[in-house]
């Protein structure tokens, strides 16, 4: 009897461990018809880079080899972003854009970590957002052109006007010129993203470019805004801070930063320009004693029409794009920009970091 019960145990244990095989099984079976009707793409990757699952959506966008095998063609770019993930243990996330046999696409890549360093990589399809944003983009630059030759017009006409006028009717023909004034502004601007944003800007490389004379040039373009606002500025830097540079694009970097510094420095304060010079980089941190960022935004605060507070932008007359115009041309020289607030005066502190000699290029996007 014994053996029979024996038999019977071990029978029950084995069609047990069926059942629960057939149930994983039948688990594994749904999460992969899941995946695989996912408008995400996914590819799975061992420890060595060899190919465990992929759908078939992921086939559109890579030359992927049969299961088993290394991947050997990978975008780089997406070869980085999983090596990162599996050094880091951390999500990556990064658009790419892909060139492949069936065409050219813009991807939102995701990198996961996993156990066992494999990666799980999610690829979703951004083309048709990168063409709506490339016809915003445009549209906008259309605009801006289309904006200009009126607003000059309005301009000439009320500076013929205004002396032939009355103290009255004079005080409404400065208040219209001060907003063609505005409007002039947010045109150049926009102009000028429009065109980074369109990969035409070039850039002109020159050696010895000084970034403490060039602060003291851009200085003497914002002093009478800063006497009105009774705003001073102190800097703090070697005698010469020497780099190769597109000078034009870089004093427009500067006047931007400086001038967003004037607007919102308290009255009767003054600001700090501080550079620092390395062997390899060159660090300049403007620092203000105005009311900051707030702390949820920071990340946004280069996007272009960003406004902290819009009422008080409207108030110190800014256009929302000198932020978004100076993050492209310091990416331009290969630099990076970092915006914070200021822990000891509380306002804004933007760094800007740049290569003394950046690998030149002709033209930049």
């Amino acid at each position: 009897m014994w053996p029979w019960l024996a038999v019977g145990i071990a029978s029950g244990a084995l069609l047990g461990a069926l059942g629960t095989w057939l149930a994983l099984r039948g688990s594994i079976a749904i999460y992969r018809a899941l995946l695989e009707a996912a408008p995400v793409a996914y590819v799975l990757l061992d420890s060595q880079n060899r190919l465990i699952a992929a759908s078939s959506l992921a086939g559109r966008y890579l030359e992927l080899p049969a299961i088993g095998l290394p991947v050997v063609e990978l975008d780089a770019t997406l070869m980085d972003l999983v090596l990162q993930a599996r050094r880091g243990m951390t999500v990556q996330q990064r658009n790419v854009g892909l060139k492949t046999v069936r065409g050219d696409w813009m991807v939102g890549a995701l990198a996961v970590p996993l156990p066992g360093l494999r990666v799980g990589l999610y690829l979703d399809d951004q083309s048709a957002v990168a063409q709506l944003l490339q016809q915003r983009d445009r549209w906008v630059g259309d605009a801006a052109h289309e904006l200009k030759t009126p607003l000059t017009s309005i301009r000439l006409v009320a500076e013929m006007v205004l002396p032939r006028v009355g103290p009255d009717q004079q005080r409404w023909l400065e208040r219209l010129l001060g907003e063609v004034q505005r409007l002039n502004l947010l045109v150049q601007d926009l102009l000028e993203f429009s065109r980074w944003q369109a990969g035409r800007t070039q850039l002109n490389f020159k050696e010895g470019v000084d970034l403490v004379q060039l602060v003291e040039q851009t200085w003497a373009t914002l002093e009478p805004l800063a006497e009105r606002r009774q705003v001073r500025i102190e800097i703090d830097s070697p005698a010469s801070v020497n780099v190769c540079a597109d000078e034009e694009r870089l004093y427009r970097a500067l006047l931007n930063l400086l001038d967003n510094a004037v607007r919102y420095s308290p009255k009767g304060e003054a600001f700090w320009v501080r550079m620092r010079s390395q062997p390899d980089w060159v660090t300049i941190e403007i620092i203000d004693g105005g009311p900051g960022f707030p702390r949820q935004d920071l990340d946004r605060v280069f996007e272009r029409f960003y406004r902290a507070d819009p009422a008080r932008a409207r108030q110190t007359g800014g256009t929302g794009l000198g932020l978004a115009i100076v993050r492209q041309i310091v990416e331009a020289h290969q630099g990076i920009v970092k915006a914070d607030n200021h822990p000891e005066t509380g306002g804004a502190w933007l760094s800007v970091r740049l290569p003394v000699r950046p690998v030149p290029t002709a033209t930049v996007r």
